[in-house]
């Protein structure tokens, strides 16, 4: 696997769906996401940013500093006309010795489709795999919450097992019983 810090955070686009590198003009949609009821609720850790400006200063900060630290690779979620984003990716749990990491994609409520985290999800996945050298990346989600268990199975996750009680919601705190899936190279479509 390809350390992060050695690559510069690209600019990936399908022509629909842009994945680029996040930014301070982002700290409105950071803000309204971590506020999201469903984002909070089916995500684990995700903590309401108190203002715009403390949004803001996470993202002046926290997603430059995982990527050079090889921890994570934050992306903010866009159209492709260059409007503002609309949701988040991201690469986490980096392992590696495996060569794997554990992919998740959340958007705002007005750009939430099918097509959207398909795209998006996809081009995630396509970035680990041919520019990371990632062998596998799992995803998890909320055994209730099967739109994501949808859009992971179009593109070619796979079932990978069920976790009883695997995340706490961040919004209830409430135990969430979960669907592993993972995603091979070959599978990716």
């Amino acid at each position: 696997m390809r350390p992060l810090r050695s690559l510069p955070v690209p600019e990936l686009t399908d022509g629909t769906t842009v994945l680029r590198q996040p930014s301070t003009a982002d700290a409105a949609t950071v803000l309204a996401g971590t506020r999201d009821p469903l984002v909070r609720e089916f995500m684990q850790g995700v903590i309401p940013h108190q203002d715009l400006d403390a949004a803001a200063r996470w993202l002046a900060d926290v997603p430059a500093r995982l990527w050079a630290l090889d921890r994570a690779a934050y992306f903010s979620v866009a159209f492709a006309d260059e409007g503002p984003s609309v949701g988040w990716a991201e690469l986490v749990d980096l392992r590696p010795d495996e060569g794997a990491a554990e992919a998740a994609v959340w958007l705002l409520p007005e750009a939430r489709s099918m097509r959207t985290a398909t795209s998006a999800l996809r081009q995630l996945c396509r970035f680990g795999f041919e520019q990371l050298g990632l062998a596998r990346i799992d995803a998890y989600a909320a055994a209730d919450n099967m739109p994501v268990q949808v859009v992971g199975a179009y593109i070619g996750f796979r079932r990978a097992g069920f976790r009883p009680g695997l995340f706490r919601s961040s919004r209830t705190h409430a135990l969430h019983d979960a669907v592993h899936a993972t995603l091979l190279p070959d599978d990716l479509c």
